[in-house]
């Protein structure tokens, strides 16, 4: 069996107070399970899992939209992979799901990139968006510009994690659930009815029972193949009342709120307390 080293560095509490402050927590971990290699399906490899625990500290039971809901537990990095790819005139031309349907196979970049390791010695910040905006995925950050505010982008590892993800998504996982809701950023009236809160539309929603924990898993495999060291976080602390509806650029964003109650769940807006965690892929 191939074996992918990791070394979890650091679990550090953030928000105001401890773990426990909040009616909600989420906490961060890491572990390791067995998959196909992605550059052979044949071999079996520990691939590294982002572990993400929802916990109702609260009397009640609670509901809220939460940020994990990709298919397969496989992360976009879209808008920061478009930075890079908006260069080509073809992807402006066709738009990025057309661009990436043209150019499916991206198994010799992968290969070349895996090969290079050119992010060894680097450190990042994954920034975990919360799905309150048309941008909701993942992005990586240099640490010091993340901690500094200046805002530095590394477009080349973006494009590289969202390019290995892709493959994931049409090779291994292509058999999986299509549904196209999965990727849905923004909704309509119907899609949030208490009824389709229920069925529909439930994998975007977490509920909670009264001091219940319930996990959400993220596949970490891009990260096993490019090397470095990336703290992940979570980028922001609350929980809202509503859902995007509809945006265009340089317009304000449009909301639709949510039912304070769908069956005996109570609708759960306002602060969380989160963690982080450190890990170094070498």
């Amino acid at each position: 069996m191939k074996t992918l080293k990791h070394i979890v560095i650091l679990l550090l509490l953030l928000g105001s107070g401890s773990l426990h402050s909040q009616a909600i927590s989420i906490n961060l971990s890491i572990r390791w399970s067995e998959g196909p290699y992605i550059l052979n399906t044949d071999s079996i490899v520990k691939h590294s899992e982002l572990v993400v625990s929802y916990t109702n500290n609260s009397d009640n039971n609670l509901y809220f939209r939460k940020f994990s809901y990709y298919r397969e537990g496989i992360p976009d990095f879209l808008w920061g992979a478009m930075e890079t790819m908006a260069f080509d005139p073809e992807m402006l031309e066709m738009g990025y799901h057309e661009y990436r349907k043209k150019h499916r196979d991206y198994r010799n970049h992968i290969e070349t990139a895996v090969k290079n390791n050119p992010n060894k010695n680097d450190r990042f910040v994954v920034a975990i968006d919360l799905p309150y905006s048309n941008y909701a995925d993942w992005f990586i950050v240099d640490e010091e510009s993340w901690y500094d505010k200046s805002g530095g982008c590394p477009d080349i590892i973006n494009r590289d994690l969202q390019y290995i993800n892709d493959y994931l998504s049409d090779t291994i996982y292509r058999n999986k659930d299509e549904r196209k809701d999965y990727y849905m950023m923004t909704f309509n009236e119907k899609d949030i009815t208490k009824r389709a809160i229920k069925t529909k539309t439930a994998h975007q929603f977490m509920f909670l029972k009264a001091g219940e924990t319930k996990e959400d898993v993220f596949n970490l495999t891009c990260f096993d193949l490019v090397k470095g060291t990336y703290t992940f976080i979570l980028n922001g602390n609350e929980f809202k009342s509503q859902v995007l509806t509809e945006w265009r650029f340089g317009e304000p964003d449009k909301f639709l709120p949510l039912p304070k109650k769908v069956g005996k769940y109570k609708l759960y807006s306002g602060e969380f307390s989160a963690n982080s965690v450190t890990v170094t892929f070498e």
